[in-house]
């Protein structure tokens, strides 16, 4: 590999404990208010089933927030160094695949300890989201792995829109997305799709659905930010 890609990587994990531990600071916030959360609904409820929480979506989304911020403030000054930037963007995809792997193998083993305690003792479910649950550890690191690879090359594309277009550039963006989302919604309402959307999404193996396709997002958004970064300003 180039050396100069391994370069641009290091410069994202100057402080790999901010880099690696800010996610986990997100979550750990997260788990602990929502085990508070259970633990007061079982002591004074008699409700004993079993609950997702759905906030370790947090998590992903600090993630994507990260690369986002590494556009906007590691980008200028790698560049103030000569590193190239397509050497830089090789290099901090190279730290999202790492990164998400290093994440997601961590979270396989708590969602283990999850369900052998119960739910923490008290039948809650936070990393043991349904549709990501898999059936063996590789196939779970694999499905807590790429939505979050496909987030973190979200956020460097919204990153490389600004450094390519300014906030013009995430404005219409914005705006095109939104026109382009309201119109397959409009065409689906139209032609009377829901019933074969949710079927689409009911029929589906859940490791397409949350490996298969969002690999084929993080492509795109990997791509798009490559293009773009070619003419981004620091």
């Amino acid at each position: 590999m180039n050396n100069r890609v391994l370069t641009a990587a290091r410069l994202n994990v100057v402080d790999a404990r901010m880099r690696l531990g800010i996610p986990w600071l997100v979550a750990g916030a997260a788990f602990l208010v929502n085990l508070m959360i259970y633990a007061l609904v079982r002591a004074t409820t008699t409700d004993t089933d079993a609950g997702e929480t759905g906030a370790l979506a947090a998590m992903y989304f600090t993630m994507a927030a990260a690369y986002l911020a590494t556009m906007t403030q590691t980008f200028p000054f790698a560049l103030s160094l000569g590193v190239t930037r397509r050497n830089f963007y090789s290099g901090t995809g190279l730290v999202v695949l790492l990164e998400s792997l290093l994440h997601s193998v961590v979270l396989t083993v708590l969602l283990a300890i999850e369900q052998a305690t119960g739910g923490w003792g008290l039948n809650m479910q936070f990393f043991g989201i349904a549709f990501l649950v898999q059936s063996n550890p590789f196939l779970q690191v694999i499905a807590y792995m790429v939505p979050m690879v496909a987030l973190s090359f979200l956020g460097l594309l919204i990153g490389t829109l600004f450094r390519r277009w300014g906030q013009t550039g995430l404005y219409l963006s914005g705006v095109a997305s939104t026109l382009v989302v309201g119109g397959l919604i409009a065409l689906v309402t139209w032609q009377q799709w829901w019933g074969a959307v949710g079927e689409f999404f009911t029929t589906t193996p859940t490791l397409a659905l949350t490996a298969a396709y969002p690999l084929l997002l993080a492509v795109v958004f990997a791509a798009g930010g490559f293009l773009l970064v070619r003419r981004a300003t620091p």
